[in-house]
């Protein structure tokens, strides 16, 4: 099961937002400038932050509570960069109920104009039955 399809792009003040609350004080998200001076054609998405995109999707399943994330995992297969539109959706998959557990993995898709994959990002969760 999937969710719809959404364009999202990466904004310089997200950017630098996410990365002053992680505390992160690596110059290349600073300004273009710094980006170039490090080898960057531009600012770096940083690799973990495709995952707050979680929240912007309307998801079709309802997980019942409790919910609890067993393990995640971020695969950047592709630079990502702010200014330039990636598309992407949730799919819901693996999906075992025992003893009254759901068992399931969601995973973020994550492409760039040209359908090139660039990010996955994989939640294994376990929760209470689906509705």
């Amino acid at each position: 099961m999937n969710t719809e399809k959404k364009s999202f792009l990466f904004q310089k003040e997200r950017v630098q937002e996410y990365v002053r609350m992680l505390g992160d004080l690596n110059p290349v998200y600073d300004s273009k400038e710094s980006a170039r001076k490090l080898g960057f054609r531009t600012i770096p998405v940083p690799p973990a932050m495709p995952m707050n995109l979680y929240k912007l999707f309307e998801i079709p399943w309802m997980l019942q509570a409790p919910v609890i994330l067993r393990k995640q995992q971020c695969i950047n297969h592709q630079r990502m960069y702010i200014g330039e539109t990636y598309t992407g959706f949730i799919s819901l998959t693996d999906v075992k109920v025992r003893k009254g557990h759901t068992f399931s993995k969601q995973t973020l898709f994550l492409y760039n104009a040209e359908g090139d994959l660039c990010f996955t990002g994989i939640s294994h969760l376990v929760s209470g039955e689906l509705a």
